[in-house]
């Protein structure tokens, strides 16, 4: 089926075509250009984006649900079915630190949700939040739950998720963490420093051992020093390091958002919403990781004060680069786009450019969502009137 979007402003994000057009045919973006060279003939599907700007679509690599639905677990379904209307086209299930037995059984639900996943986003695999964290560094996770990356675990976890498996995030200051980092790079797993107290020869070493990812830069990571860098000092000097940032305005300020965007350059940050399964849901009281959580405020938090997750989904992140930091949209749609696809090795994502997938997130001019493609399907719309 051939398929055109028209009139709308395209961002492929490296450019900006007014009045542009987008062909798609077989899930695929076929062709793209100004609406000068636009042939309609034997279009099947036309739709009119005007007023609209033609994006694509957003990509999460660092989300835990919304709506109330917990991406770990059988809710993993809704979530890909109900993500679309924040604009976000594919994105990695994050899970979060439980004992051992119940990591497995999550992870034994969430393969069999993806073995035949639903209509909507598409599932980029699983990354593993916990439990190989730092009990220094835990966040809003159960410190007695935490214990060293093994090689081990990270066999009968992805033997658990049916081959799922892409990202793990862990404390490589830990005993015999470094020399898992080989293993998890043969088997096509991104090994990610977060929730760690390591110091920055470390972090220097396991970078060269392979490490390139960094999660939730800033939050639950040992600080900037000015005789010990750390990991937020190695994460912004070391060129090789993707860093995650979460947008909201919550975790991180405006100012050390843009310091990092400094630090590291456009395109090596990587911009996440670390949501809760809560995000977006009615102010009230919620459980998490078997505790109390409260949404109030934007915020969502335990009962005393730790933040747990965000409340925003990736969307709010990308206005937030633009209304707080400035950027123009095609500069912000880089670090929810591009960048968080090369930073887990898909070059077919996060860009309108013929061979890639057509995912495309149409946004109004508040740049909230208004219709989302997927592999060229409509999968949301936002109700007229």
């Amino acid at each position: 089926m051939r398929t055109i979007i028209i009139n709308g402003t395209v961002f492929t994000p490296r450019r900006k075509i007014e009045k542009g057009w987008v062909e798609i045919e077989n899930g695929k973006i076929t062709r793209l250009g100004e609406q000068s060279t636009l042939n309609l003939k034997n279009a099947e599907v036309v739709y009119n984006a005007e007023n609209l700007a033609v994006c694509p679509g957003l990509i999460d690599v660092h989300t835990h649900g919304l709506l109330g639905y917990d991406a770990m677990g059988a809710d993993l379904g809704m979530v890909i079915q109900k993500y679309p209307q924040f604009g976000v086209t594919s994105f990695m299930a994050t899970t979060l630190t439980y004992p051992r037995q119940e990591v497995i059984n999550a992870l034994t639900e969430m393969g069999r949700q993806l073995t035949e996943p639903p209509r909507g986003a598409h599932c980029l695999g699983i990354h593993l939040e916990g439990p190989h964290l730092s009990p220094a560094k835990p966040g809003m996770a159960t410190a007695e739950w935490v214990y060293p990356l093994n090689q081990q675990d990270v066999v009968d976890f992805q033997a658990a998720s049916r081959g799922h498996l892409r990202m793990i995030t862990f404390a490589p200051e830990a005993p015999g963490a470094l020399e898992v980092i080989p293993y998890l790079i043969q088997n096509n797993i991104i090994p990610v420093i977060g929730h760690s107290e390591a110091d920055y020869e470390t972090v220097k070493k396991a970078a060269s051992l392979g490490l390139n990812h960094a999660t939730h830069t800033y939050n639950a990571m040992r600080p900037l020093n000015h005789r010990e860098p750390g990991v937020v000092g190695a994460v912004m000097t070391i060129d090789e390091i993707y860093a995650e940032l979460i947008g909201d305005g919550v975790h991180v300020h405006p100012v050390a958002m843009e310091i990092l965007f400094r630090a590291k350059g456009m395109d090596k940050v990587v911009l996440i919403s670390d949501s809760a399964p809560f995000a977006n849901m009615p102010e009230g009281q919620y459980e998490w990781e078997h505790k109390p959580l409260i949404v109030k405020n934007g915020k969502c938090t335990l009962e005393d004060g730790t933040l747990a997750g965000a409340y925003h989904c990736l969307d709010a992140g990308v206005r937030n680069l633009v209304n707080l930091l400035g950027y123009p949209l095609e500069k912000a749609l880089l670090p929810a786009t591009t960048n968080p696809a090369r930073s887990v090795g898909i070059f077919d994502r996060g860009a309108l450019e013929p061979g890639y997938w057509a995912d495309i997130s149409l946004f109004n001019s508040d740049l909230q969502p208004a219709a989302t493609f997927c592999a060229g399907d409509l999968v949301w719309e936002k109700e007229k009137g």
